[in-house]
This record gives structure tokens, sequence and C-alpha cells, in this order.
């Protein structure tokens, strides 16, 4: 259990991450100087125009002044047979989900953007009424960003944002209707293009605030320090390195603050003009404040502790095989380990495999299909957990009129657990209507 009243993660050696950026920096200038071939830069006034370009042929509906605003509203109707992802003793009920969107653009000048995107929604559940939204819902992909090109150089300032119930995200866990969370990542990311490399680094604060009081135990923040560099060795291939620190710090005397460190490298490559890959291994580090973790308080105020693993020294591995079959059929399979923090304890180890296609084959219709499989296993804590998780999903667009949209959707997800009571199956409908003003 971590100490009171504010943890401090042991020293972590801040020299370490600067001495990696550092060398990623150097190492980067250095590369650029064997290199011959000129392209056009991505950070220059050409990219920033190819960008305004891009932008001008978003569809809007009201101008006000250099502003332009996209308004649309969605009402959903979702039919769910286990709401609370439970084995036994499971809900099923019907689900009204309204929704209106806006997106804004303003060219503030000829190459500086500013941009809005937002999603506001509601849940009403027509049997299980207590379970209705407390509030509102913002959607995953809600955004306020601003990018400003100057020179060989692209900043963006992000403030990335939203406010969630749904708990099937969440492999960790079963028997939860809600898992109400508020999360949000500001920051700034800068792009140097330097011909031959890409150097990028950038900074976040990383919030999450529970609004479900079961689950304030994991309100935290983050400080997240990342950079990489790519170098084209050919016109169709680039390799590169990337490292991440990130500082994890709870409110509550629960999980275990932390400090986490990776370090690796990557490679890009088109194989053809329809299959292109990228590869990304390295080295994983979390050290954690304490090797156990408490449940509670109990009415009487005390705790209890379980056994955790207070350090992490593992690899991680990522590679994304896209391919554009022909002009009726895209798809592409991601397959991955890694290692993220818990909700039961100090962190879970992860394999995936994710499979994802877009079907063109009916006019005015997209088609698009997913499967997934998860492997899962806690570090220890009060569940201390093996899981595996399986599924997919086809959803359905048609396009009705110029304003109307149309959408059906399926989703099965199945978790097998070693712990009693925590598998579950859950099959989901839903359809809705899109409207575009």
């Amino acid at each position: 259990m971590s100490s009171n009243p504010r943890r401090r993660c042991r020293a972590f050696s801040l020299r370490k991450i600067a001495a990696a950026l550092l060398f990623v920096l150097l190492f980067g200038t250095t590369a650029v100087r064997g290199q011959d071939t000129v392209r056009p830069s991505l950070a220059g006034e050409a990219a920033a125009e190819a960008r305004r370009q891009t932008l001008d042929r978003i569809p809007y509906n009201l101008l006000v002044g250099p502003v332009r605003f996209r308004f649309s509203s969605t009402m959903g109707l979702e039919y769910n047979d286990n709401i609370n992802i439970a084995e036994e003793d499971t809900r099923q009920d019907f689900i009204f989900r309204p929704q209106v969107n806006l997106n804004a653009l303003w060219p503030v000048t000829q190459l500086n953007t500013l941009r809005l995107d937002i999603g506001v929604g509601y849940a009403f559940y027509a049997e299980h009424s207590e379970n209705n939204t407390d509030g509102i819902l913002l959607t995953p992909g809600s955004q306020l960003s601003f990018d400003v090109f100057v020179s060989d150089f692209r900043i963006n300032f992000h403030d990335r944002f939203s406010l969630e119930q749904d708990p099937i995200g969440e492999p960790q866990l079963s028997g939860v209707v809600d898992y109400g969370r508020f999360q949000n990542t500001a920051g700034v990311s800068v792009l140097w293009d330097l011909n031959k490399a890409v150097l990028t680094l950038g900074y976040d604060h990383y919030t999450f605030i529970a609004t479900n009081d079961d689950f304030d135990y994991l309100d935290r923040n983050a400080e997240l320090l990342m950079g990489t560099v790519s170098f084209a060795v050919s016109s169709t291939t680039g390799v590169g390195l990337e490292t991440s620190y990130v500082f994890n710090a709870y409110d509550k005397n629960v999980l275990n603050d932390s400090n986490t460190f990776s370090f690796g490298g990557f490679v890009e490559t088109q194989i053809s003009s329809y299959i292109k890959l990228r590869v990304a291994a390295g080295y994983q580090t979390i050290s954690f404040d304490g090797d156990s973790v408490a449940l509670g308080p109990f009415p009487d105020g005390s705790f209890v502790d379980f056994d955790d693993a207070q350090d992490l020294d593992d690899f991680y591995i990522n590679a994304l095989l896209s391919h554009r079959v022909n002009a009726a059929l895209t798809h592409s399979i991601s397959v991955g380990h890694e290692s993220q923090l818990g909700v039961n304890s100090n962190y879970i180890k992860l394999n995936y495999v994710r499979h994802t296609a877009t079907w063109n084959i009916i006019n005015r219709t997209l088609l698009s299909t997913e499967l997934f499989f998860e492997d899962a296993e806690d570090s220890g804590g009060f569940i201390d957990e093996h899981l595996q998780r399986y599924g997919g999903a086809i959803t359905v667009g048609y396009q009705l009129t110029r304003h109307v949209t149309l959408g059906a959707r399926y989703q099965y997800t199945q978790k097998e657990s070693d712990v009693e009571l925590r598998s579950y199956k859950q099959n989901r409908v839903s359809i809705d209507a899109t409207y575009s003003f």
C-alpha cells in the first residue's frame, strides 16, 4: 500500500530519459548528412497549404466569418442482453442514445488552424432507469486542436477529452454496468522535418476522474513525455527510434504510483502499392511504490492488503499490416504484446490480435467488420485474474439522402476468466439515424 499523504515514486532517473531523448536528437541530426533525396517537408508551407486544402473540402452547414461549423444529431436505439457483463444474474435492456455533434474549423491564418470536435450524448435505460447517464456523455474523439506551421516545424496544441460509462472496453471488469470516467489529455507535440529524418517530441498531462464512487480509487494524474526519430532509408521504407516516460500518481492509497519507461525501434515499409507494414518493438519497465495493493476502506476505516508485483521488466512489440485488396475490400490486422496499468492490480500483461475490414460492395452502403482476441493476466492485486476475451462486430451504414444516414450494428463479446463468476457473454444490436443539418 502506498504512503500517505502524497506518495513519491523512487527516482527513475530523469537523466536516463533526457539522455535517451538527447541520443535520439543527436543520432537523428547526424544521420541526415548522408542522405541525398529531397522530398517536400511535412512541416513546411507546402504541407500547410495541402492540409489547408484538405480541410477546405470538409463539408459544413454554417459559416460565421472565417469559421466553419457542421452540426449533426443522432438518435440510436440499442438492445443489450447483458448490460452488467455478468456470468449470472444478467440484465437485459433497451437503451435510447440521443447525441448531438459539433465540428468547427477556424483557419486563424494561412498556416495555422484551430479545430473543435465534440459529441454530447445521453443514455436512457428503458427497464433499469437507475443506470441512466448521470449528466452527459462526451464521445471519444472530442478534442480542441490548434496546428501551427513555422519553417520546418509543425506544432500541435491539443486537449482531447471524453466522458463515458460503458464498461465493455476494459477487459478487467465484470459485473459492472456503470464504469463512469472522465478522461482528459492536454499537451503539445512538435514535429521537426529534416528531410531524411523527422523528429517528434511531445508532452501530455493526463487526468482520470471516476464519476462512479465504486471506481474513485482510480482517480489519478499522469505526466507523459515521448520522442521519436525516423529516417528514410529508401523511397518506400523508413526506420526509427522511439522512447517514452510516464509518471502516474493516484489520488487515493489503493493502487501504487508508478514510473514507466520504454525504449525501442520501428520500421515502416510500403511492401507494394496495396500493402503497408509497420513493426515496433522494444523494452518496457514499470517501477511501483509498493508490492501490494489495498482494498478498502471498510466501515471501521481499515484496509486489506493483497500481494502484487512491484516492478515490471518486459518487452513490447506491435505490428500493423494494412492491405487494399481491390476497390471493394480494404482490411488490416494488428498483433501485439504490451503491459498496461491495472484496474484491480498494479498492471496487466496483454496480448492481442485485431482485424478490421471495410467492404464497398453495395452502392451508397458502407459495410465494416471487426474481429479481436485478447489474453491478459494481472500482476496480482485483489482479484489476480487471467482472462481471455474474443468477439467481433459488423456495422452497416447507408446514405439515405444528402442529410440523412442510417446505421445498424451487431457486436458480440465473450470473456473467459479463471476467477469464479467473472466470465460473461454479451450481445448488442443497435440501429441509429443521423441528420446533418
